[in-house]
């Protein structure tokens, strides 16, 4: 039962949600290092036409999430013995799903669209605007709350690259003693099933 219950918790840091380990990151403005302009004045939920192709740009935010799960996912491969490791809450953590995920989506509305690095470059590759996605995890902690929370939200800009609306997901899981990981894509679907029936009502 011991093993059991280490195996747990091990891997249950591994999404990011210990005590110990590597600390999470700082998120910050989602506008950051990106686009000279606070992303809060951008309004929310406007109706917006999108014109293709688009390119598709992560936020340093989603890029910080992505980082922190790999270091945390290495982190505790390395201090737990390879007996001990849940395999199954590590892939719940894996933050290839997130990405493969929100362009999964993205690119099912938006079928001539890509990953792009920045704005130069979407403009440099003739794109007609820009989605910027951004995320904010909030992982539960084993000690005290025990529900994982994750919140998207998606930047449309213009032809001219200029933000024009901003709509946002909500996804949470409430996790009960003994369960085996995070339910971090669980709640990440959650988040992309509510941006996916607001694309289908505000974005045209």
């Amino acid at each position: 039962m011991w093993k059991h219950r280490l195996a747990t918790l091990a891997i249950v840091a591994t999404s990011g949600c210990a005590v110990q380990g590597p600390p999470p990151p700082t998120y910050g403005d989602a506008f950051a290092g990106i686009y000279n302009q606070t992303s809060k004045s951008v309004p929310a939920d406007v109706p917006v036409t999108v014109q293709q192709p688009v390119a598709i740009i992560f936020s340093d935010n989603f890029e910080k999430w992505f980082q922190f799960a790999n270091l945390s996912k290495e982190y505790w491969r390395s201090v737990v013995p390879a007996a001990l490791q849940n395999h199954v809450a590590e892939a719940d953590g894996d933050p290839n799903y997130l990405s493969g995920r929100v362009l999964e989506v993205l690119k099912r509305h938006f079928p001539k669209s890509e990953y792009t690095k920045d704005f130069g470059q979407a403009v440099s590759s003739g794109k007609r605007s820009a989605v910027l996605v951004d995320v904010l995890p909030q992982p539960m902690k084993p000690w005290e709350d025990h529900t994982t929370r994750f919140d998207i939200t998606l930047y449309f800009f213009d032809a001219q690259m200029n933000p024009v609306s901003r709509i946002s997901g909500h996804g949470e899981t409430h996790i009960p003693l003994g369960r085996a990981n995070a339910g971090i894509q669980e709640s990440v679907d959650a988040a992309l099933a509510q941006l996916d029936g607001k694309i289908n009502t505000l974005v045209h």
